[in-house]
């Protein structure tokens, strides 16, 4: 890999833009073909993705290898999910397994240990990329929001006894799971459904649960087991609830880099400057103008220190632009 694609700062909004960008043009076969994304693809998905996001300037390798990056870890989670054992979260994209079946899936898929504690919120984005549409039918994972099996118990058939008028045997009541299991299933189904409205007091939630977790443990079949459950699912809500923190702040930096680099670089203060140019003429300035509509452009005027480099640069830039619109 070269020094440019690894100095490439990447964070979860450059990552998600980059995917909404690559499905805006997976359509068109003059972009990408059955197999790959043709060079006039990813052209196009440089130049768009660099006008989306100004402050990053990746290069057209750089795009390449993240997108490299995001479908192996999709192919990793994929695989790895249909793993017998696991539980899957699908509104964090994050598998939920005990240490145990994390050693068996690391084991069978070497590349998935990153994701023990990690959701991937793009995991369905990057499903209807690389596979055409979210699949269907019975994979052999249990879902978080399982529906419960013994809603369809079915009734017991009734019994006629003989040489009497018909009666009806009581239906068979369901069979009633440990009180383990219904614990477990309850905190799930707590943590998928509350884990974004606690992003940012989730300490002191997970503190609460953990609170709530050790007041209604009691001695039962199995409560040990229980404990371990409970363990698993504080642990991951408490580093999914850093993660968010962590990328909450990033983007927040970004987003005030962008707003300095926007302020700093504007259309004024560029038009200001070219206008006290005496060696351009009213047309060359009016070129200029046009010029400016760029970002890149803004920024290379204002950081070019020389002025007589930065004349010829302009001047150059102003030609090319007469000839293209003559």
């Amino acid at each position: 890999m070269s020094g440019d694609v690894s100095r490439a700062a990447w964070n979860s909004t450059f990552e998600k833009g980059l995917v909404e960008i690559l499905h805006e043009y997976k359509d068109n076969p003059k972009y990408k073909g059955q197999n790959s994304w043709s060079s006039e693809g990813w052209r196009i998905i440089t130049a768009k993705f660099n006008e989306s996001f100004p402050i990053a300037h990746f290069t057209k390798q750089q795009i390449q290898e993240k997108e490299k990056e995001l479908k192996g870890n999709y192919r990793t989670l994929r695989d790895a999910k249909k793993e017998s054992g696991n539980g899957w979260n699908e509104s964090l994209c994050m598998i939920l397994a005990e240490p145990k079946i994390w050693e068996k899936l690391i084991k069978n898929h070497p590349k998935v240990a990153k994701f023990c504690k990690k959701p991937f919120p793009l995991f369905y984005q990057l499903e209807a990329l690389y596979e055409g549409s979210i699949a269907t039918g019975n994979l052999n994972f249990t879902s978080i929001q399982q529906k419960d099996p013994f809603d369809d118990a079915p009734m017991a058939a009734p019994r006629v006894a003989p040489m009497a008028a018909p009666r009806v045997a009581p239906m068979a009541a369901p069979a009633e799971r440990s009180i383990s299991e219904q614990s477990f299933h309850s905190d799930l189904r707590d943590f998928g459904n509350n884990l974004y409205a606690s992003s940012f007091d989730g300490q002191g939630t997970s503190s609460a649960r953990n609170e709530q977790n050790e007041a209604q443990s009691a001695p039962s079949e199995g409560g040990s087991g229980r404990k371990r459950k409970q363990s698993h699912i504080g642990s991951a809500l408490e580093d999914y609830v850093e993660f968010k923190k962590s990328q909450t702040s990033k983007t927040l930096e970004a987003l005030n880099e962008k707003k300095k680099r926007a302020e700093e670089f504007c259309f004024e203060k560029c038009d200001d400057q070219v206008d006290s140019i005496n060696e351009l003429t009213n047309d060359e300035k009016s070129y200029a103008m046009e010029l400016f509509e760029s970002d890149t452009n803004r920024e290379v005027f204002m950081k070019t220190k020389n002025p007589e480099v930065r004349l010829i640069w302009l001047k150059r830039k102003i030609r090319a632009l007469a000839a293209n619109s003559a």
